[in-house]
């Protein structure tokens, strides 16, 4: 019956089509339309056929297919990664079976520690990764054999910095200084990205007055007042700089923190067409020095110094600033009670050769010559950031770290972070 109607349909259509053409019951009319619809059946069975066909290939290639399953660790970062950040995290994660233990360690045997997560699939290392170190890590896996662990073993290193910041800081831990000093890093390597730095250093005040830094170059960084230190400041630095990546491979080794106070205002004037020193504290007058300051060819520089450090015994050689010693101008002198106020070789200092010229002549080379009385009072007055402010000289201040930090004007300075 079925087969009937698939007989009858087409004939049907046919003589809808074309009723006028064929007539009715005509023998070769029926022959056409049985071989026209035997064509169609036997397209339908053939094109279900391949189907099927298609259909069992696809089952049997993939039951013939390799089933791949997942490594039994997965770890981050992958064996023999080289370079790995002393802030990553090493992860090592069980895809089957659960962990008996997991080691960390370098060839010295030292441990990362870490922490399991749930059901010890997974661990995790905390704390920082040392730098320029080789690690194995070891599990040892359950579940995965029927008797035993399974141990697998990944390696890894982390980097090899090109430098290290290791900066030193003045002033240092506990000092009590002048309202002068700047506070200084000193870098033993360069810095490329300046901005992290200042991100990773903060400076607390007690009294908050206006401050900001300056770079001197990529290895040198300052911090100091608007105007002088109030006395009786308490000043803190804090420098996170562990592990801070600064461009070029260079990183922070370690993080510093330093905090000093500020002692009384000591304001020293020195006149070289006077040839007085005038010494201030808090504002009050308290000593009026007679000295010899530099003669006409190497006048004492001017502008406001800083006392950068003391020294009671320095051999003073005229070679070390570019005077040969056996030239007219030549010296090699032992000299008592230094008080430096640049980097230069400029000093506060004991010259009893000169104490006939002091407060009538200037006749050194370049520094303040005190009697020995004097020189030996005003050493142990002064303190590490003290102003010494030399005026009348013909010389201007220069570069040195005596007087940099204030011949800049503050809107200069703020323009350098």
């Amino acid at each position: 019956m079925a087969r009937q109607a698939l007989l009858d349909a087409p004939e049907r259509q046919a003589e809808e089509i074309r009723p006028a053409d064929v007539a009715t019951g005509s023998d070769d009319r029926r022959l056409v339309i049985l071989v026209v619809v035997a064509s169609a059946v036997a397209l339908v069975l053939a094109g279900g056929a391949a189907a099927a066909l298609g259909r069992l290939h696809a089952r049997h290639t993939a039951a013939q297919a390799p089933v791949v399953s997942a490594p039994l660790l997965t770890v981050d970062p992958p064996d023999g990664t080289a370079g790995v950040r002393p802030d990553a995290r090493i992860m090592v994660l069980a895809n089957r079976g659960s962990f008996a233990s997991i080691t960390v360690a370098d060839a010295a045997g030292h441990q990362l520690t870490g922490t399991m997560g749930p059901f010890a699939h997974s661990w995790q290392s905390t704390g920082i990764l040392p730098f320029d170190a080789q690690f194995t890590i070891t599990a040892q896996v359950l579940g995965v054999r029927k008797h035993g662990a399974v141990v697998q073993t990944s390696s890894f290193s982390t980097v090899h910095p090109a430098g290290l910041l290791k900066p030193t800081i003045t002033p240092g831990d506990g000092q009590t200084v002048g309202v002068g000093a700047p506070i200084v890093f000193r870098f033993k390597a360069p810095v490329a990205n300046k901005a992290a730095v200042l991100q990773a250093i903060d400076v607390t005040m007690s009294n908050p007055v206006p401050a900001a830094w300056r770079w001197f170059g990529a290895r040198e960084l300052h911090y100091r007042p608007q105007q002088y230190w109030p006395t009786g400041e308490k000043v803190a630095v804090n420098a996170r700089l562990a592990n801070l990546d600064v461009g070029n491979n260079v990183w922070g080794e370690a993080n510093h923190s330093v905090a000093f106070i500020i002692g009384d205002a000591h304001v020293s004037t020195v006149d070289t067409d006077a040839h007085v020193m005038t010494v201030t504290v808090n504002g009050t007058p308290v000593r009026s020095l007679p000295m010899s300051a530099g003669r006409d060819k190497y006048p004492t520089m001017g502008g406001v110094h800083i006392v950068l450090d003391k020294s009671q015994h320095v051999v003073m050689d005229s070679e070390t600033v570019g005077i040969p010693r056996n030239s007219p101008d030549g010296y090699r002198e032992d000299v008592y009670w230094n008080v430096a106020i640049t980097n230069g070789g400029e000093y506060v200092h004991a010259a009893p050769w000169s104490t006939g010229a002091q407060g009538s002549r200037n006749v050194s080379h370049g520094c303040v010559n005190l009697s020995t009385s004097d020189a030996t009072w005003f050493y142990n007055f002064s303190l590490p950031g003290d102003v010494v402010q030399v005026v009348g000289s013909p010389r201007g201040p220069s570069d040195d770290a005596g007087v940099v930090d204030w011949k800049i004007p503050w809107e200069q300075w703020t323009q350098s972070t």
